[in-house]
């Protein structure tokens, strides 16, 4: 086991150096980097980095959307013992400006749509343009930087910088298991998000871990779409395939989803649900618009007839062409970074392709618990529709326990869920200058990650909720809003749902806050002959909604509808960010409509 990035980066070079390490489509051709030229391009801007005034342990930040130049980037940091703070490009000004000054970082990496907001305020002191069109830019001469010192300057002149002295210090340089890798800033509102310190012990135990559930071999071409600053495709989607010498593919357009799948035919596919959600839908939308929705159908009824009978698959053979148009060697798709409806799961392996699902925090670099695969189980047995809604068993050397949350009135003995604690050598090092909040994240060298969950006989995990989020109604019962969601998200008329607590009457209620879908629900009044008017659209969706949670016992279905015409607000990974939900929200039809023609909603 390699126990730093930069000796992974080390061995992979020697082992594959003329094999495509990363590769993405520029016009009508890719750009590729071999592992030999990965490992030359990345040393090369760790050099230039120490020629400009890089020391041990100093931070670099990364905000530009996935690329060569991001890859080449994080690893040349690394090799010069440097500390990553990867920052979602599409925060506003301000939250990238307060993630950089709270890291205290010194050189920064930014594509030129991020550029307009890296503020002249921020004591930086190189700032590297990544873009097909950067320009040097002289900082005296006015712009944003306004400070001498602050040079910026497009990437292959940063590459430039190198000396021979900077090489042998490079050169020298030794990179230890236990130093810090990154600093990863948790989802959150500006002031909330934390920095999850990340040493290079962390990020390996987990990529060694992984492929001990999850096979990931050099032969496997993966399909990387999801932002590299989220620790879950950084792990498992760049740290992994470095490690095993698999060929990574970059996309940064879900618009161009299937002309890349059809291209590289990855066999890995990582997404998360809502990603997941959406490429189900538009297979639906594909059969509908070609007159085929009815065959569609028909094919999944026979596909789970067959399976409930015998237990044997046959959706690789009933949707061939479907597989085909995926690049027909999709071996496995792995869901994570939110909570995966099990109806999304099950959708997927009528279809012939199974879905696993895994789970894991930022603090955790981050999986704790993966679904193994076990091809012959899922095209022979009905393993894994016996197996919905488990996020699987622990990786290898991580453990997994339960406490109580008295403040939520949750108790393991008699509820048989609780709090999940995790401890292993994926567990961080604490948060960045928060001394205070790591304490309280820890008991011992068990880290709390605020999920509820339980565990069954043979140990796979099953999350509930947030222990944070668990509304306690005025009778004591306790409602877990995920699992509401997950319910009333079942209905192709909900887009986006989000379950909220409000005092009435001074009575604890709970309320459903809907998003609904423009096309679904359209489609419906069109069938039963009805007017669009907001009247019309809250009964119907008041009534789906009831129909949803007619499963779920009374105290924990939905007091009342909540109408937005507007998309939830979404992490990065297009989860509903519950922290930015409000209670009130307006609705106006003509504004709902328009935001779905602007593409807001997905």
């Amino acid at each position: 086991m390699q126990l730093t990035i930069p000796s992974t980066l080390d061995e992979a070079a020697r082992r594959f150096e003329r094999k495509t390490a990363f590769q993405i489509k520029d016009g009508r051709e890719f750009k590729r980097l071999t592992y030999g030229e990965l490992r030359q391009q990345a040393r090369a801007f760790g050099s230039a980095l120490i020629a400009a005034g890089l020391k041990r342990g100093d931070k670099v930040g990364i905000v530009c959307e996935n690329s060569l130049e991001w890859i080449v980037s994080y690893l040349g940091i690394s090799c010069a013992a440097g500390i990553g703070v990867p920052v979602y490009y599409d925060l506003g000004a301000t939250e990238i400006e307060e993630a950089l000054r709270r890291a205290e970082v010194r050189f920064a990496v930014v594509s030129e749509k991020v550029l307009p907001k890296i503020s002249d305020r921020l004591p930086l002191e190189m700032v590297v343009v990544v873009g097909p069109g950067a320009e040097a830019r002289d900082a005296s001469g006015g712009g944003l930087f306004r400070r001498p010192r602050a040079r910026v300057l497009p990437f292959e002149a940063a590459l430039a910088l190198a000396t021979h002295e900077s090489d042998t210090t490079l050169a020298e340089t030794v990179v230890e298991p236990e130093d810090l890798a990154s600093i990863v800033y948790t989802s959150g509102t500006t002031g909330g998000a934390k920095g999850v310190m990340l040493s290079h012990r962390n990020f390996m135990s987990n990529v060694e871990a992984v492929p001990k559930a999850l096979t990931v071999t050099p032969s496997d071409s993966i399909l990387l779409l999801l932002p590299l600053h989220h620790s879950y495709p950084f792990t498992v989607e760049f740290l992994l395939p470095l490690s095993v010498g698999a060929t990574v593919t970059i996309e940064n357009d879900l618009v161009r989803i299937r002309d890349r799948l059809a291209e590289v035919k990855p066999s890995v596919f990582l997404g998360v649900p809502a990603l997941l959600d959406i490429m189900y839908r538009a297979v639906r939308a594909q059969a509908d618009a070609q007159g085929r929705g009815k065959i569609f159908e028909k094919g999944l009824n026979i596909v789970r007839r067959t399976k409930q009978r015998t237990g044997v698959n046959i959706g690789p053979f009933i949707f061939r062409e479907l597989h085909q148009r995926l690049g027909g060697n999709l071996r496995f798709v792995a869901s994570g970074g939110a909570a995966l409806n099990p109806n999304t799961a099950l959708n997927f392996q009528l279809l012939g392709i199974p879905v696993l699902q895994g789970w894991g925090l930022t603090e955790t670099s981050p999986i704790v618990c993966a679904q193994r695969f076990y091809p012959a189980r899922f095209r022979f047995t009905n393993y894994y529709e016996r197996q919905l809604g488990t996020v699987g068993r622990p990786l290898p050397g991580v453990e997994v326990d339960l406490i109580d949350v008295p403040e939520k009135g949750i108790h393991v003995k008699l509820h048989n869920e609780g709090e999940l604690i995790t401890r292993g050598p994926n567990v961080m090092q604490g948060y960045w200058k928060a001394e205070t909040e790591t304490r309280a994240a820890m008991i011992g060298d068990w880290f709390r990650t605020g999920d509820v969950g339980r565990m069954d006989k043979d140990g796979y995990v099953y999350i509930t909720s947030r222990a944070k989020y668990v509304i306690v109604l005025d009778s004591g019962e306790k409602v877990h809003p995920d699992e509401v969601e997950e319910a009333v998200q079942r209905s192709p008329l909900i887009e986006d749902v989000c379950v909220i607590s409000r005092k009435v009457r001074e009575k604890t209620q709970t309320f459903a806050v809907v998003y609904p879908n423009v096309a679904a629900v359209s489609e419906r009044l069109s069938v039963d002959g009805r007017e669009l008017d907001e009247s019309t659209l809250r009964t119907l969706v008041e009534s789906e909604v009831d129909a949803m949670e007619e499963a779920l016992a009374p105290y924990k279905r939905t007091s009342g509808l909540v109408l937005t015409d507007t998309p939830l607000p979404k992490t990065a990974i297009r989860k509903v960010w519950r922290e930015k939900v409000g209670e009130e929200y307006s609705f106006d039809v003509k504004r709902w409509q328009d935001n779905a023609l602007a593409g807001l909603g997905t």
